[in-house]
């Protein structure tokens, strides 16, 4: 009976997930943005490596700085209050080859009746990924907004006053393990001999 249990404890950790185990997070990514006119001229450059690659436990997150955005205009005119779209493409390759952008607008504003003025960036909800074999994996991004090249009665313009962008990354969610059909051959087989040899044992 003792050998059987010990069937039964490698069988289901075997089908389980490890939990225990960081996962490697890898991926490239893209940005897309307004860089003609009309509306606000925006430009940007990669902060972190592209692609990026990290570990993550299930249930954790991190934060990195993923680009810099800023605009050369020197003041936000009528047309740059005009809000425009902007997007991000992340493409992983591990934990699984899933794809998804996050979306995103570009305006400029104005504050205080324009003494100051300078671009906005806001994005809309995170962009969530199922991954795996039972698609119950999950992972989830999401980005940074900011304000970037303010100034005093004009933009302060050039990259040296743009923003930089952040990136969380959370891994909400690690896929099932799901075992090879000749390991669960051999683990039936197996869990058969231990039930066998036990039933052999009782009615001798």
């Amino acid at each position: 009976m003792q050998h059987f249990k010990l069937a039964v404890v490698l069988f289901v950790s075997i089908c389980l997930p490890g939990l225990a185990n960081a996962a490697l997070i890898s991926a490239s990514y893209q940005v897309n943005l307004n860089d003609s006119d009309p509306g606000l001229v925006v430009d940007s450059a990669d902060v972190a490596s592209n692609p990026f690659s990290f570990t993550l436990n299930e249930g954790d997150s991190t934060t990195f700085k993923l680009f810099k955005i800023w605009t050369d205009e020197s003041a936000v005119n009528g047309d740059d209050q005009a809000a425009k779209p902007i997007s991000v493409d992340f493409n992983f390759t591990s934990p699984a080859l899933v794809s998804g952008s996050t979306n995103g607008n570009t305006v400029g504003k104005k504050w205080i009746g324009g003494l100051f003025q300078g671009g906005y960036l806001s994005w809309g909800a995170p962009l969530q990924l199922v991954f795996g074999a039972l698609g119950d994996g999950l992972l989830e991004v999401s980005l940074s907004d900011t304000k970037f090249n303010k100034g005093a009665f004009g933009i302060n313009d050039g990259e040296k006053y743009g923003a930089k962008v952040k990136a969380t990354i959370t891994l909400v969610r690690e896929a099932s393990q799901v075992p090879e059909p000749g390991t669960l051959g051999l683990l039936a087989a197996g869990l058969l001999g231990f039930g066998l040899r036990a039933r052999r044992r009782v009615a001798s």
